[in-house]
């Protein structure tokens, strides 16, 4: 090869390469900056507009479920506590009138009842009025049997008993026993489960 064409070859990598190279540069680099600068916007956008749209719907699912659950859920509280107060409404008010269940009222114990008044003092005192008149406005009317003694009954400890014990112990008990008790029940607390309860051993 000549010095001429060396020279041209060194001219060619030297200078016009690196001049070719820079203009080339120059020319393209605002293109492709622009390129990347455009795809860094679009993809920023989109990633922008899916973390929107992820916030809306959670905002809108929050909302629904604030304003269509918590309706539901306070509805059907409320049923609840309504059929909860029926049912306690229907067990207090059917306690005792049914199958012998026995009433608050019933199972307190009763106390003993004041002695009865001394019947040789009332006989004496019916010896001493006169004859012919009568403490009754009317002859016609019957005089009630008086109701037996509690020690006469053939439970034991009667007035101590709660209705529900007297129930237990009426079983197997002879019909004059049954309406010796009924005669002093009605006498003194007429407890619906222990009357009720006689009712059904004697009907």
């Amino acid at each position: 090869m000549s010095d001429n064409g060396k020279t041209e070859r060194a001219l060619d990598l030297l200078v016009y390469a690196p001049v070719g190279v820079a203009l080339y540069l120059r020319d393209t680099v605002p293109t492709f900056v622009n390129l990347f600068v455009s795809r860094g916007k679009a993809e920023l956008g989109q990633r922008r507009q899916q973390a929107q749209d992820q916030v809306a719907q959670a905002k809108a699912m929050g909302e629904f479920a604030v304003n269509f659950g918590g309706p539901k859920v306070r509805e059907h509280v409320e049923k609840g506590i309504a059929l909860a107060r029926k049912g306690a409404e229907s067990v207090l008010g059917g306690a005792g009138d049914e199958g012998g269940v026995p009433d608050a009222a019933d199972d307190a114990p009763s106390p003993a009842p004041a002695p009865g008044p001394d019947r040789a003092a009332a006989n004496s005192k019916a010896a001493r009025r006169p004859a012919g008149k009568s403490t009754h406005t009317s002859t016609t009317t019957k005089t009630a049997a008086p109701a037996p003694a509690a020690t006469t009954l053939v439970i034991p400890d009667y007035d101590e008993l709660s209705a529900s014990q007297v129930v237990e112990r009426l079983d197997g008990l002879p019909a004059s026993e049954l309406d010796a008790v009924r005669a002093y029940e009605e006498a003194h607390r007429a407890r619906r489960t222990i009357l009720y309860k006689i009712e059904q051993l004697t009907s």
